[in-house]
């Protein structure tokens, strides 16, 4: 069996915890418990259908369903303010963006490796700045923060996934050996990995959801 399929399948760890923990914790995650639960399916297709044109268009595909899923999680979290509006105008600009992208430019069958940079760094700026209002508005133990955890596993991902997107684009122009390649995607297959232990942390922390009876 491939290792990097081996390695990736450790998602798996938070969504068990996620399914196990799912009737009780703050619904305002579960854009997150979502998002788990859809990459362990994208990996397992794709380790089924390997190299075809069906994994690049799966892939095309679960990049909206991930930025959606997230910019759902940042707005729950009140990224946003909580305005509707602008929430729902940033997911519209990305839809728009990707349809464009993926359709007249790329195409369906090819990478949209110019929509995958644009959310990658998007998200990150999302996280950064939640980050930043965690460390300063929020006096509590990060470290028993969900928040925090799912945070550090985007920063952590899309910041490795924006370097092998760049390196995709740009590497007919820069010539890069086929063991700089390899050597690159070994540290996001790792990097990988542990950014699934962290989002496995992130799902043992997140808040249980306020019971109501015992707020009377």
């Amino acid at each position: 069996m491939n290792m990097n399929f081996i390695l990736s399948m450790s998602i798996a760890f938070s969504v068990i915890i996620g399914i196990v923990r799912c009737k009780v914790i703050d619904p305002s995650y579960y854009p997150f418990i979502y998002n788990i639960c859809i990459v362990m399916l994208v990996e397992i297709i794709n380790a089924l259908h390997p190299y075809s044109s069906g994994t690049i268009k799966t892939l095309n595909t679960f990049s909206l369903i991930d930025f959606i899923l997230f910019a759902w999680l940042f707005h729950n979290w009140g990224l946003f303010n909580h305005n509707r509006k602008r929430f729902f105008s940033i997911i519209s600009a990305f839809i728009i963006a990707w349809i464009i992208i993926t359709f007249f430019i790329t195409g369906f069958s090819n990478i949209n490796n110019p929509f995958l940079l644009i959310y990658s760094f998007t998200l990150i700026f999302f996280s950064v700045t939640t980050f930043n209002k965690i460390v300063v508005q929020q006096r509590i133990n990060i470290f028993t923060n969900a928040r925090f955890w799912i945070c550090m596993g985007i920063i952590i991902f899309y910041s490795f996934f924006m370097l092998t997107r760049a390196t995709d684009l740009s590497g007919g122009v820069l010539h890069l050996s086929k063991s700089f390649k390899l050597n690159l995607q070994n540290i996001v297959t790792y990097s990988n990995l542990f950014v699934n232990l962290l989002y496995a942390v992130a799902v043992i922390w997140v808040p249980r959801k306020k019971n109501i009876t015992t707020l009377l």
